[in-house]
């Protein structure tokens, strides 16, 4: 965020624009629970299995990544093309976008073995990140193959898979290829609800994070040439074409544990979005538009919303907007007898 000067009241809100980024981040075996599979390296997340997709069936309309991020900076920031560039763009074919990128964020504090204490945070961001000292690498969260059609013949845009595509799924799901039913699912949809598609359109993408290897640290005491925290996330995207979800779009994170390493009391997550709304070319106030956001955090209407828009109202085409982001559902400690997401329920 750019600017800090915030406004306390959600209640100038309403007569205007709120495009309503919801996010559902949940976890399975972080804590102490069951071993999953040890993942051989030739499955874990690699670079050249970087791809980007495009949510689009309702009024938002965004660039995401299969890495984790979500929207994106042009490389010409300046003269970027609006007609082509689309990055939390609100409403679709208007040309103002509203972010710079986001993506999900994993802290935690490790125990390396010299016995000295380490923290290691990963994401799947563009910029910014960590150089491995053994690859020269960056070093951030990289895709899984077997989770799109990788055949340039068939998926000519080299697309994430999307469920309303059939040309970006793969020949057979790596993640079902051991369903006693029917091996590998192919010519179906690998969606949340089933082989069935519930949205109008859902993404799917898997990454790692095993391409933070600067530490001499390594989680899986079965497996040492696995890196960082050793955590998989599954991610989806949701959007219904029904006129009442039009300014809302759903993420879902699946953080997996694939390590021996319990992370009971020293591991957070959360989101960072770099605000731009307005885009980041020069507008009516005659700076950057993406310079100008104002951001503001509010619990008072039980949403724990935070939202951002532009100090002056307007982007590189007009006026714009509020953007916000809001969790549905968050991870808490399942040992600790406390309600860690203050929902009412305890021990989630």
């Amino acid at each position: 965020m750019k600017n800090k000067n915030v406004n306390s009241s959600l209640n100038f809100i309403s007569p205007l624009l709120l495009t309503l980024f919801v996010w559902l981040l949940v976890t399975s075996q972080v804590f102490a629970q069951e071993l999953l599979p040890v993942v051989p390296p030739e499955l874990r997340g690699k670079i050249d299995a970087e791809r980007s997709g495009l949510h689009d069936a309702n009024r938002i309309r965004t660039i995401f990544y299969n890495f984790g991020m979500v929207g994106d900076y042009p490389p010409d920031p300046i003269n970027v093309d609006v007609t082509v560039f689309h990055s939390i763009e609100v409403p679709k074919g208007s040309g103002e976008n509203y972010g710079d990128g986001t993506t999900p964020f994993v802290l935690a504090q490790i125990t390396q073995t010299s016995g000295s204490n380490a923290y290691i945070m990963e994401t799947g961001y563009r910029e910014r990140q960590g150089t491995s000292p053994i690859s020269s690498k960056t070093m951030r969260f990289e895709p899984r193959p077997g989770y799109f059609q990788n055949d340039p013949e068939i998926n000519k845009g080299r697309s994430v898979a999307l469920s309303n595509d059939p040309r970006t799924w793969p020949d057979k799901w790596i993640d079902k290829i051991y369903d006693p039913d029917d091996p590998g699912w192919s010519n179906s949809w690998n969606g949340y609800f089933g082989k069935a598609p519930k949205a109008d359109q859902e993404s799917y993408v898997v990454y790692d994070d095993n391409y933070y290897d600067a530490w001499n640290y390594f989680p899986d005491n079965r497996d040492n040439t696995r890196h960082g925290l050793g955590l998989k996330v599954e991610q989806r995207g949701f959007q219904w074409a029904n006129p009442q979800a039009g300014y809302v779009i759903f993420f879902h994170y699946d953080i997996a544990n694939e390590s021996t390493t319990n992370y009971n009391d020293n591991i957070i997550f959360g989101l960072y979005m770099d605000s731009g709304v307005g885009g980041s070319g020069v507008g009516r106030d005659g700076i950057p538009e993406s310079d100008d956001d104002n951001a503001y955090f509010d619990k008072s209407a039980g949403l724990n919303l935070v939202y951002t828009w532009d100090k002056n109202g307007y982007g590189m085409r007009g006026s714009t907007g509020y953007l916000g982001y809001s969790y549905l559902e968050t991870p808490g400690n399942p040992t600790d007898g406390l309600d860690n997401d203050s929902d009412g329920i305890a021990d989630e």
